[in-house]
């Protein structure tokens, strides 16, 4: 458990101080606290392989899942901001992932049963992960596009001094991330329906179809914004329903029968 309280450390020391950079509130600490970062990430994964059995696909609780998405999401934002040098998830997906780390004092591990990966099954997940932790990224940026587009709007121009990139960057880099993002949701859905057994059957038929749906949603923004010009209020909107439909399809039934039926 050490480890994990220096990771739940590392996370909020790098996400407090990113916060305060992102808004001009520290000077030039950028690559000492985004180097705490990587540090949390490395004492969180260390902990994870030591403290659970991550060789059996029904061991995944839902503590665990949450781990792993989060975990996921750290290495995402860090390795896009390394890119982009576009700040603005990072404090935010660090200190989500040090609350989910600091679940493992709080909640108990509720996996019982077992049974061995197979490849299909691990690429499967995979694209799932890397899809969902993608396509979380480009809705995080919607808001950063609304945020600023607002500001400007009503002629505040101290936004302009924020280490932020241009509109026009931000909004191309939401467009990329929503591309990549939906060609790997579309490939863990072919996979699932390839190499999963009973895909659509009880207990996998409501995962399926939110997939399906939020598959449709984003691929609907993209057309929007190439032939209507869509930005805005509509493109959070919808990049929201469709990452709120994938968490309900990913988590939703796990928190149900982890969670609620327990405490009932």
């Amino acid at each position: 458990m050490s480890l994990a309280i220096a990771a739940v450390l590392a996370y909020l020391v790098s996400a407090s101080g990113l916060f305060l950079r992102l808004f001009n509130k520290l000077d030039k600490q950028t690559n000492l606290l985004l180097g705490t970062g990587v540090l949390a990430v490395i004492l969180h994964s260390i902990y994870l392989f030591g403290a659970f059995d991550l060789s059996h696909q029904h061991s995944y609780s839902l503590l665990l899942v949450c781990n792993i998405f989060s975990l996921f999401g750290s290495v995402l934002v860090l390795i896009f901001y390394s890119i982009s040098k576009n700040l603005f998830a990072v404090p935010m997906v660090l200190l989500f992932t040090a609350f989910v780390c600091l679940g493992n004092f709080v909640f108990a591990d509720t996996a019982t049963n077992s049974a061995m990966w197979t490849v299909e099954t691990f690429l499967h997940i995979s694209l799932a992960l890397v899809s969902y932790g993608i396509l979380t990224l480009a809705t995080v940026l919607t808001y950063q596009y609304s945020f600023l587009a607002n500001r400007l709007k009503h002629h505040d121009l101290s936004v302009l001094s924020l280490p932020m990139p241009s509109l026009n960057s931000i909004e191309h880099q939401i467009v990329g991330l929503l591309k990549v993002g939906s060609l790997c949701l579309a490939t863990s859905i072919v996979t699932g329906f390839l190499f999963m057994e009973n895909f659509l059957g009880s207990g996998q038929a409501h995962k399926t179809i939110l997939t399906i749906i939020s598959f449709v949603i984003f691929v609907t923004v993209i057309l929007g914004h190439q032939k209507q010009g869509w930005r805005g209020k509509i493109v959070v909107g919808l990049t929201t329903l469709g990452v709120g439909l994938l968490t309900m399809g990913y988590f939703g039934s796990r928190f149900i029968r982890e969670v609620i039926l327990p405490a009932s």
